[in-house]
C-alpha cells in the first residue's frame, strides 16, 4: 500500500514503485527509460505489475527538465481510419503508457506534402522518437530528423531501403501465397486481386508481385494472372468498372476475390451488394486484415490476420531501446500472418 502519511490523494512516486517492487529507484528508472537489456525479464515483469497496480504515471515535465527529453513519441500514420492502423496505435500506446511516454498522433492521408508538414511540426515539438507509416516521399526529411542518432525512427510496414531505419512488417509475400494456395485448394479457377495503387508502397507491391509468383508456381499461364486490379478508392466509378470487368469475364467459372486490405474489401462488398451479388454464392471472397465486421458480414469473411497490436508494441519497444543507446545493427522484424477460415470461400 502507498504511504498513507502523504494523504489519500498523494501522487504515487517512483519511490513507491521501487519499494513495492523490491528494487532500487535507479532500476525503475532504467525500466521507464527502456533500458531492458540491463534488467532481467523477471525484474521487468515485477516493475510492470507494480506500475499497473499503483497506477503510477511519471511526471514527464519534471523528467524532461532533468533529462532534456520531451517524453513525446510521434506517430505519423497514413490512414487513421484504417482498422489496421488503429490496432497498431493501440499496441504502441500501451507500451508508451507503461514507460511514461505520450503519443503525438498525426495522419498524413497518404499525402507526401501533408506528411512533410507533420514531420516539421513534430520536430518543433522535440519528439524523442518517431513511429512512421511513410508515404515514401520524404526520405530527405526523415534522414535529417534522424541524423546523429538523436531521434530514433522506426518504420511500420512500409520500407525505405536507402535509409538505415529499424522496420517492423509482416511477411507479405508469404501471406499472399497463403491466400492463393487456400483458394486454389478450394477449387477456385479464377482469382481476382484488388489493391489500392502499389507504386511507392512496399507492402502493396510485395502482395501484388507475390500474387503473381504464387499463380506461376501453380501454372505459368494461369488465367488469373490477368486478374490484377489497382484501384484508386477516391474514384468510385473506377472500382465499379474494374469489379464488373472481373465479374463479367469470369461468369462461367468458380471465382474468388482477394482484397488487399480491409478498406478496399469493404468497398468491394458494398458494390457487390448494390449489384445484387451474394458472397459466397456468386463469388468467393478473402481479405487481408481481420476487422471486427469480418465475422458479421454475410456468413463471415475469410481473412488473413496480421498481428497488428503486437506490431505496434514491437515498434515502440525498438524506439525505447534506441533511446537507451542501443547501438546494435538496424533490423527488420517480419511477422507471420494467420488465415482465419469463415464461410466466404467454401470452395467449388
Amino acid at each position: 500500500m502507498v504511504n498513507n502519511m502523504r494523504g489519500k490523494e498523494a501522487k504515487v512516486t517512483i519511490y513507491d514503485v521501487a519499494k513495492k517492487a523490491g528494487v532500487s529507484k535507479s532500476t525503475v528508472s532504467r525500466y521507464l527509460g527502456g533500458r531492458f537489456h540491463e534488467l532481467s525479464p523477471k525484474t521487468q515483469q515485477k516493475i510492470k505489475q507494480v506500475i499497473d497496480e499503483l497506477q503510477y504515471r511519471p511526471n514527464n515535465l519534471a523528467r524532461g527538465l532533468k533529462s532534456s527529453h520531451s517524453y513525446l513519441i510521434g506517430a505519423l500514420v497514413a490512414d487513421i481510419t484504417n482498422p489496421y492502423t488503429t490496432a497498431i496505435l493501440r499496441g504502441a500506446e500501451d507500451v508508451c503508457k507503461q514507460h511514461g511516454y505520450s503519443l503525438l498522433i498525426c495522419n498524413s492521408d497518404n499525402q507526401p506534402a501533408k506528411e512533410r508538414e507533420y514531420i516539421s511540426m513534430l520536430q518543433s515539438h522535440k519528439i524523442d522518437g518517431l513511429l512512421i507509416q511513410t508515404t515514401g516521399g520524404n526520405s530527405d526529411f526523415l534522414e535529417t530528423l534522424s541524423e546523429n542518432g538523436k531521434t530514433p525512427i522506426v518504420l511500420v510496414d512500409r520500407k525505405i531501403p536507402e535509409l538505415p531505419f529499424d522496420t517492423v512488417e509482416i511477411d507479405n509475400r508469404g501471406a499472399v501465397m497463403q491466400a492463393v494456395s487456400y483458394l486454389i485448394k478450394k477449387n477456385y479457377k479464377r482469382i481476382g486481386y484488388f489493391t489500392e495503387p502499389v507504386a511507392h508502397f512496399s507492402p502493396r507491391h510485395e502482395r501484388y508481385t507475390g500474387f503473381q509468383e504464387a499463380l506461376r508456381l501453380v501454372n505459368p499461364s494461369h488465367p488469373s494472372l490477368e486478374d490484377l486490379f489497382e484501384v484508386d478508392l477516391n474514384d468510385e466509378s473506377q472500382l465499379e468498372k474494374k469489379l464488373n470487368t472481373f465479374l463479367s469475364r469470369t461468369s462461367k467459372e468458380p471465382r474468388a476475390i482477394i482484397a488487399g486490405n480491409s478498406v478496399i474489401a469493404l468497398k468491394i462488398i458494398i458494390k457487390l451488394k448494390e449489384q445484387g451479388y451474394k458472397i459466397p454464392d456468386d463469388t468467393g471472397f478473402l481479405s487481408f486484415d481481420n476487422p471486427e465486421w469480418a465475422a458479421a458480414v454475410f456468413s463471415g469473411i475469410t481473412t488473413i490476420e496480421q498481428p497488428t497490436y503486437q506490431i505496434g508494441k514491437t515498434v515502440m519497444e525498438l524506439i525505447l531501446k534506441r533511446l537507451a543507446d542501443d547501438e546494435s545493427p538496424v533490423q527488420t522484424i517480419s511477422y507471420q500472418t494467420r488465415l482465419i477460415e469463415r464461410e466466404s470461400a467454401p470452395g467449388r
